[in-house]
C-alpha cells in the first residue's frame, strides 16, 4: 500500500511541475528577453560599433565608456543613463545626422529624466537613430537591426 501511495504521490508531483499553471507568462517573456540581451550588451555593442575616429578623444574616449559599462549592474538604469549621456557628449558633431541638432535636447532630457530601464532604452534608441551611418563600423551595421529590436523590446518592459 505504501508503494502505491508513493507512486501516486510522485505522479502528482511530476504532473504539477509539468503544468506550471501558476507562472506569470509576461514574467517568463521578460526573463527570456533579459537573458538574451540586456542594456549592458546593447550599450556595449553600440559603443564598440562606433568608429574611434567618431569620438572627440579617439580610442581613449571609446575605451573609457567601455570600462564604465563593464562595472554597471544589469538593473542600474541610472548608470546606463549616465553612460548614454556621456556617449552623446563624447561624439564629434559630424558623427550625427543633421537632424540631431533639433532632437538632441529632447533625447538628452529623456535620458536625464529616465525612471526605468525602458526610458533609458528609448533614449538610447533615439541616440542610435541619430548617429551618422558613416560613423558606424561595418560589423555593427550588419547587426544594427538586432540591436534596434533589442532596444525596442527593452523600451516596452517596465
Amino acid at each position: 500500500m505504501k508503494v502505491k501511495a508513493l507512486v501516486v504521490l510522485f505522479s502528482l508531483f511530476f504532473l504539477v511541475t509539468g503544468i506550471k499553471a501558476q507562472n506569470d507568462p509576461l514574467k517568463s517573456i521578460t526573463d527570456i528577453v533579459g537573458s538574451q540581451m540586456g542594456m549592458g550588451d546593447v550599450m556595449g555593442s553600440l559603443v564598440n560599433g562606433i568608429k574611434p575616429s567618431s569620438f572627440t578623444s579617439g580610442k581613449s574616449g571609446k575605451k573609457d565608456l567601455i570600462n564604465q559599462l563593464s562595472g554597471i549592474k544589469a538593473t542600474d538604469y541610472l548608470q546606463y543613463t549616465s553612460v548614454a549621456g556621456q556617449l552623446a557628449g563624447a561624439l564629434k558633431g559630424t558623427s550625427f545626422l543633421p537632424g540631431w541638432a533639433s532632437q538632441k535636447d529632447g533625447i538628452l532630457d529623456q535620458l536625464q529624466s529616465a525612471g526605468s530601464m525602458a526610458d533609458v532604452a528609448g533614449g538610447v534608441s533615439g541616440l542610435l537613430g541619430n548617429i551618422n551611418p558613416s560613423s558606424l563600423s561595418s560589423g555593427f551595421k550588419k547587426n544594427q537591426s538586432s540591436i534596434t529590436s533589442a532596444l525596442g523590446i527593452l523600451s516596452m518592459i517596465k
